[in-house]
């Protein structure tokens, strides 16, 4: 099931949830037993997510390292009417750092690359995206009934896209803190390069990311199952 490009922007402020409403969860940090295999190196080691509001701002860093491998994902900016409202994301893979800019003063979206494009209404990063996420489902649950797609427009470090994430199941996660009830989200594209994403959010724990699995279409693959949930 994909929605095109029209749906997409349409489908970002799902219908019944009123943007007031759109309230993220409070500050948390999450460890995450991470396992994964890049370049055919298996990697198994704890990774991350440091979710912190202060006032109107927020701060996520998910970050993990294990030898060579090492990555550092930072997103900032402001809660808003609709929820996030992403300023910088900040991508770094084993010391390689690549920043995208969403400047809402003159309404343009800067990209690591240096090319720029209008900056729509919404728009969220790769890492802020996860909690916008939890937002919703702390608004309506019901935004994520099985079959039901919510979308966003994506800037990661190279591009934009518009992403739809689509409510494929309720699963009884097994994780090292036991076992969690998790709405299991699968997100689809408009131009489709091969990569799998997976969310898994737990209603019972503010609608955080317990599980974030995404597959490369090389066979490499990041999977961070939630290991516990800290309150600071």
């Amino acid at each position: 099931m994909r929605a095109g490009a029209a749906f997409a922007l349409a489908a970002v402020a799902p219908r019944g949830i009123g943007a007031e409403r759109r309230l993220p969860p409070p500050s948390a940090v999450l460890t995450y037993q991470l396992s994964a295999s890049a370049k055919g190196f298996k990697i198994n080691a704890d990774s991350t997510l440091e979710w912190r509001l202060g006032g109107s701002e927020y701060r996520i860093v998910n970050r993990g390292s294990f030898l060579f491998f090492s990555f550092e994902w930072e997103s900032t900016g402001n809660i808003g009417e609709a929820g996030l409202a992403p300023s910088r994301y900040r991508e770094m893979r084993n010391k390689r750092v690549k920043i995208t800019e969403f400047d809402s003063a003159s309404g343009r979206l800067k990209l690591p690359s240096g090319n720029e494009e209008a900056l729509q209404p919404g728009t969220q990063d790769r890492l802020s995206v996860l909690l916008q996420l939890a937002a919703i489902g702390r608004a309506e649950g019901g935004a994520f009934a099985n079959g039901k797609v919510v979308s966003f427009r994506v800037a990661g470090s190279s591009r934009s896209d518009n992403w739809h994430f689509r409510a494929a199941s309720r699963d009884q996660l097994s994780t090292p803190m036991g076992d969690v009830e998790a709405v299991h989200l699968i997100r689809e594209r408009d131009h489709d390069d091969g990569q799998k994403i997976e969310v898994w959010l737990a209603p019972a724990h503010d609608w955080l990311p317990v599980r974030v699995l995404s597959n490369e279409a090389d066979g490499d693959f990041l999977d961070q199952v939630v290991r516990r949930i800290e309150r600071p």
